[in-house]
């Protein structure tokens, strides 16, 4: 495949008027209306591409695409590709900075415009990789589905059932969110959890009768402070107080108060000691005459580089190596779909999709000099995949 690079480069032009089209739509997680026109515009060109089309409804959120072509190896791999429809900006965003192609001082060729990284851009790299090897009659797997979902960036919760359901019928998840580089792949990843914690105290007239409040805010002022603490303590681990909210009026001493923290665990062992942590920090209280309560936990499991995952690194590797490309793996502290598939020991690769910088940023880009790299790269370890089951291994 020394030409694949080539054969991308030649797709350049219909890759971006798909990319234009859709980066130009809103579809934030809560515009419904704007995730369903990208769906419906990414189906037509799947169905262009001979791929068979569903849609799993939903109320409130889009609705999920699923994308399926069957290949011509019976025996051979069932692949699942993921990747999100949904943004973090709000409607109107698309009109206020629509897509563009621009040049840097530097001559470096860039694409701008809401979600283009994270991850529209993905999204193609997936449907026009996959394109390639049809195109060159190398479909050499089993079952090849794309799983575009439509609630990602608040953490999968209505998709997430369709999506283990598939990646537990499939023996390798690709996830499309964005590479950091040309030569990186993304090999593991945090799981991620909110924690709240409240306080409730006994109010009074700050001015006339103060010795009678308990004051929830001076509580929570200890919780966050011993929450804080913790970071350094367990190995793998990170906390954040993000949010505190306390009192009505100046006047008045309060009597609820409440903060809420974002924890971060690399392993198992971590979401155990963090759970623990927080509990046990709630269940000191300082300030007599108040009370802790505490809810929440962790959103998703850790997504690990163990010896099923690392077979897709290698993988992933080779099919570089094909491209004269040497590819490198890289962790990440952020969440993905991929932690939602790699708790099911089913083999996932993370960080296929394009290259650029300052995801969830009005600047957002995806750098365009070596996105045929990214898209030979995608096609390429979908082929290997497939060359690693013809030669009798399974991941």
């Amino acid at each position: 495949m020394q030409n694949a690079v080539e054969q991308a480069g030649q797709l350049l032009e219909p890759f971006l008027a798909d990319l234009q089209a859709i980066v130009n739509i809103d579809s934030g997680t809560y515009t419904k209306t704007g995730v369903d026109y990208v769906g419906a515009y990414l189906r037509d060109r799947f169905q262009n591409f001979g791929f068979s089309t569903s849609f799993e409804r939903q109320q409130e959120y889009g609705d999920n695409l699923v994308a399926e072509h069957i290949g011509s190896v019976s025996t051979g791999p069932r692949i699942l590709l993921i990747g999100h429809m949904d943004t973090v900006f709000p409607d109107g965003e698309a009109e206020r900075r629509p897509f563009a192609v621009q040049e840097r001082n530097n001559g470096q060729r860039i694409a701008t415009g809401p979600g283009v990284l994270d991850m529209k851009s993905g999204l193609l790299i997936g449907m026009y990789g996959l394109h390639m090897l049809l195109t060159a009659q190398q479909a050499n797997y089993q079952r090849v589905t794309c799983l575009f979902n439509s609630d990602e960036e608040i953490g999968s919760p209505a998709s997430k059932p369709l999506i283990q359901e598939i990646a537990r019928q499939s023996d390798a998840v690709i996830v499309l969110e964005p590479g950091r580089a040309l030569t990186t792949v993304v090999s593991s990843r945090r799981a991620s959890g909110q924690y709240r914690v409240e306080v409730r105290g006994v109010a009074a007239h700050a001015g006339v009768e103060p010795h009678l409040g308990r004051s929830a805010i001076l509580e929570l002022s200890h919780q966050v402070q011993a929450i804080q603490a913790l970071n350094g303590t367990i190995p793998g681990t990170t906390f954040n107080v993000g949010v505190i909210h306390g009192g009505e009026r100046t006047n008045i001493v309060p009597d609820f108060a409440y903060c809420e923290v974002d924890v971060r665990a690399s392993d198992g062992a971590g979401v155990r000691a963090i759970d623990a942590a927080m509990r046990k920090v709630a269940r000191k209280r300082m300030l007599e005459g108040t009370s802790i309560s505490l809810s929440g936990g962790f959103l998703s499991q850790p997504f690990e580089r163990n010896e099923r995952n690392g077979r897709l690194v290698t993988l992933a590797k080779e099919a570089g190596r094909d491209l004269g490309i040497e590819i490198m793996d890289l962790g990440s502290g952020g969440a993905s779909d991929a932690n939602n598939t790699s708790g099911l020991d089913v083999a996932t690769i993370d960080g296929l999709g394009a290259g650029g910088g300052l995801a969830h940023n009005p600047d957002e880009y995806i750098e365009l000099g070596y996105l045929p790299e990214r898209i030979a790269l995608l096609s390429g370890l979908v082929r290997r995949i497939g060359d690693y089951y013809e030669a009798g291994n399974h991941l």
